[in-house]
């Protein structure tokens, strides 16, 4: 939490942090759909080989990504509010 005050002076501290929304989640919302992107061309016969193409595919992950990421989730945190809480992918 510390390195996020210093380098996002605006981020939320735990305490008013959203409940668990998959909205507001970027694992859910963005990193995920990386991810598949990266591997869903081939089959997989074992959770190893899965795996194995999970973790590459998550090391390749950029830096330049992970900043559109975090840049997104203020437009995602107002498109929330506007929808009063419910449902706002369509205000994206």
């Amino acid at each position: 939490m510390r390195i996020c005050k210093e380098l996002f002076s605006e981020v939320w501290d735990r305490t008013i942090w959203p409940s668990n929304s998959p909205d507001l989640n970027a694992m859910d919302y963005s990193v995920w759909s990386i991810l598949e992107r990266k591997i869903s061309s081939k089959e997989y016969t074992t959770v190893e080989q899965l795996q194995s193409d999970l973790e590459r595919a998550w090391n390749q992950i950029t830096t330049e990504e992970c900043a559109t990421i975090a840049n997104n989730f203020k437009k995602r945190l107002r498109a929330c509010v506007k929808a009063i809480g419910e449902h706002f992918e369509y205000l994206l």
